[in-house]
């Protein structure tokens, strides 16, 4: 009797085991939602996306595991992520999950779309849930994009990247010395730390000699940049008139330099974008003999 009664506990725990199993529905991907932007510098681009699971059982379901793997529009990975540990998600509920991933910045910004500024990735992932110790597995992929627009607009112009300049003076001196004009050229590198493909089209500018406008000037020659382009060397060239009295006003030309200040608007045109910001800079113009000597 003890033995009959034994195995029929055993085949009804079987059944009710089978049926659990038969019965019990595997996690549901509800939303893979757009991707936010948490920072971007030089080498590393750090993205956040939020994925909603689901549980359409009526009992509290565990997601043990969560592996998620971005895409580009190749199929190449360009980063993964993972669930950092197990999750339990109520019955008939739904948990959003954040995940973080960490990008190399010149592949991403090589993504680009140049008409509508934004990255497209795949999310792909696989994952485990259980309930009462019994495990399903679930996969799901869906297409998504990262708009950059805002931030192409407030990076392409800034001319700084993790603090430090990206405009580089490197000399100001002289070119032509005429009795009422004189021509003033500035030599600078600029620098794409990001990889960035952009023109720098114009640089229209004043020069500020003794806090008075002094002449105007512009760039010498555009500058184009794409992802392979570390740095490019370019020139402003300013007219300057009354260059004597300019001279002989400012205190500074005894100790053999004018400082200056340019003030101006850069203009920029890049993935579809042209962007105008102002920008500024300040110098010193070496001063010789021969310009106290002009008549």
């Amino acid at each position: 009797m003890n033995r009959l009664l034994s195995w029929s506990l055993l085949l009804i725990s079987v059944l009710a085991l089978a049926s659990c199993k038969c019965l019990f529905k595997k996690p549901a991907v509800e939303k893979v939602h757009d991707f936010k932007l948490i920072t971007m510098n030089p080498d590393k681009t750090e993205l956040e996306v939020a994925i909603t699971i689901s549980n359409p059982n009526s009992y509290t379901l565990k997601l043990n595991t969560m592996d998620v793997e971005f895409l580009n529009r190749n199929r190449e990975m360009v980063g993964k992520a993972k669930l950092a540990a197990p999750v339990e998600i109520p019955k008939k509920k739904s948990n959003a999950l954040n995940f973080r991933v960490s990008l190399d910045t010149r592949p991403t910004v090589k993504m680009i779309n140049h008409s509508d500024q934004k990255v497209y990735f795949y999310v792909s992932g696989k994952g485990n849930g259980s309930v009462w110790g019994i495990g399903k597995k679930f996969e799901f992929e869906e297409a998504r994009e990262l708009d950059l627009k805002e931030q192409l607009k407030s990076l392409i112009p800034r001319f700084s990247a993790d603090g430090m300049d990206v405009f580089k003076l490197k000399r100001s001196y002289v070119e032509k010395l005429g009795i009422t004009e004189t021509q003033v050229r500035m030599d600078f590198v600029l620098m794409n730390p990001y990889g960035l493909m952009f023109k720098l089209s114009g640089f229209p500018a004043s020069i500020y000699i003794n806090n008075k406008d002094s002449g105007k000037g512009e760039l010498l020659e555009p500058l184009s940049f794409d992802e392979k382009v570390y740095s490019r060397e370019g020139s402003m060239v300013f007219k300057v008139s009354n260059w004597k009295s300019i001279v002989n006003a400012v205190k500074g030309a005894v100790k053999g330099e004018i400082s200056y200040e340019v003030k101006g608007n850069v203009v920029i045109e890049g993935y579809g974008l042209k962007i105008t910001k102002p920008y500024s800079y300040k110098g010193s113009i070496p001063v010789s003999l021969s310009d106290y000597l002009l008549n």
